[in-house]
Formats: C-alpha cells, structure tokens, sequence
C-alpha cells in the first residue's frame, strides 16, 4: 500500500504529465507533420499498407509503455524517486537492478520503441527511418554528456563502477558454454 502511495503523489503526476502534454507530444507530431510531407514529395509515403502499418504500431507502441513503466517502477519503488526524471538527481538510491542491471538507460529504448511505432502509425519512412535516429542519437548524446556527468557527481565511484558493468543502451548478449 505504500509503494501505491508513493506512485500515486500528486507532483510526480504534475511534472510527468505536462512535460509530456505541452512539450513532448506537441514537439513529437510537428516532426512526424514534417516527416509526412517529406515523404509525398519524396513519393515515399504509405511504405508499410494497412492493416500492418497498425499491427507494427501496436507491437511498438506496447514494447515501448511496457519498458517505460518496468523502468520508472524501479526508479520509484527501488531509488525512492522523488519526481519522474533523473536530470534533478530525485532518486535516494542508485538502481542497478531490474532493466537497470541490463542497460543504464532502459526507458531510452522504451521511448524509441514507442516512437518508431508512431512512424509506422503514420505511415512515415522519413518520420521512421531518418528523423528518429536522429533524435535518437541526439539523446544519446545527452545522456552521454550531461545526464551521466550528473550521475557521477551525485554517486561518484558507485556509478563509476556501475557504468563500467552496464552497457548504456544495447544489452550485452551473455554466451553460455
């Protein structure tokens, strides 16, 4: 019951929500307008015909709300998360368990899954195949350089030693002899 509590706090809800209402969905369907008309003047459009363009959607979409949820349950319930980001370092503990103990930024891929699967819902190859990566690599590039300088200034040798064993986001692929 109190892990419920802790979930249901009104200002995790707050920031969540409106940065995703008034930044991440307005910002996310300028791109895939873009991505659509580049693709019509580019005869690209429509690369993948209903119904299979919805089937790729709703695999893409679920694998991507799956792993955002199983990942932010674990900075909340495992850190002790204050507030949904770790930008503000909000978490009591370092997680290094659960999806964390498989890459360091796992609703990274949560997210990219999520959004790939718009770009099959829209039916747009540029959205999918060139705007993504891009964006992709952009977050990379500022987990790499600012949220990780952070985290190992707030865990120092601990996150060193974590980063060292987790890869950032491509798992590593364990072979059994």
């Amino acid at each position: 019951m109190k892990r419920l509590l802790v979930f249901l706090r009104q200002e995790i809800y707050f920031i969540f929500f409106t940065w995703y209402i008034f930044v991440w969905i307005p910002l996310t369907l300028v791109f895939i307008f873009l991505g659509t008309r580049i693709d019509i003047l580019l005869g690209l459009h429509k690369f993948i015909p209903r119904p299979y363009n919805i089937l790729f959607f709703a695999f893409f979409i679920s694998m991507g709300v799956i792993i955002v949820l199983w990942s932010y349950s674990y900075l909340v319930f495992e850190g002790r998360m204050k507030k949904p980001t770790l930008y503000f370092g909000q978490t009591e503990k370092l997680v290094k368990v659960g999806p964390y103990s498989i890459v360091r930024h796992p609703a990274v891929i949560g997210k990219l899954f999520s959004v790939i699967g718009l770009g099959f819902l829209f039916q747009s190859f540029t959205f999918t195949f060139i705007i993504i990566p891009i964006l992709f690599v952009g977050s990379i590039i500022d987990k790499m350089f600012r949220e990780e300088r952070q985290l190992t200034k707030k865990w120092g040798k601990e996150y060193i030693e974590y980063r060292k064993s987790t890869p950032m986001i491509i798992p590593k692929i364990k072979r059994r002899d």
